[in-house]
């Protein structure tokens, strides 16, 4: 199966040691892969191909926000640097959005800064609801485009 039109997919605690299975997903904006085995950049770098304007399906332009924490990738140095180089369509990494959680209405960033559990869950819960509503408007959209489509029939 292709799934020419996912765009979020949750594979969070999967015990998965690759992100090469997910390389062909050209409308993927969000992965969640937390608490897997993904060990260095070379197990990461096929999401560079998700990273780039032409990757992106029906006016996506790429992978938006990717979820890496709990992994040992996320243990090394520049960890979110190197990963905003390796993909650069991402706006989010974790938690946190590229430039400052702040900047974004979304609280502090930094990795937890402190706030412990419940800041990270309260965060990723915004998260989530950002990536809903963007869902809602993109279908939504489509429908206008259906509808649009059959009045010029």
């Amino acid at each position: 199966m292709r799934f020419t039109k996912l765009n979020t997919l949750d594979l969070s605690r999967n015990r998965l040691t690759s992100t090469r299975p997910f390389a062909h997903l050209g409308a993927l904006e969000e992965l969640w892969m937390s608490g897997n085995r993904i060990a260095n950049f070379e197990d990461v770098e096929p999401l560079s191909r998700l990273g780039t304007p032409d990757s992106g399906e029906g006016g996506v332009v790429g992978l938006n926000g990717v979820y890496l924490e709990m992994n040992p990738v996320a243990d090394e140095f520049e960890y979110r640097k190197k990963l905003a180089e390796m993909v650069p369509s991402l706006t989010q990494i974790d938690a946190d959005m590229i430039g400052g959680t702040a900047a974004h209405g979304l609280g502090g960033g930094g990795g937890g800064g402190g706030q412990g559990m419940e800041g990270l869950a309260a965060r990723m819960r915004r998260m989530q609801e950002l990536a809903i509503a963007r869902a809602r408007e993109q279908t939504e959209r489509a429908e206008r485009e259906r509808e649009r489509a059959e009045e010029g029939r």
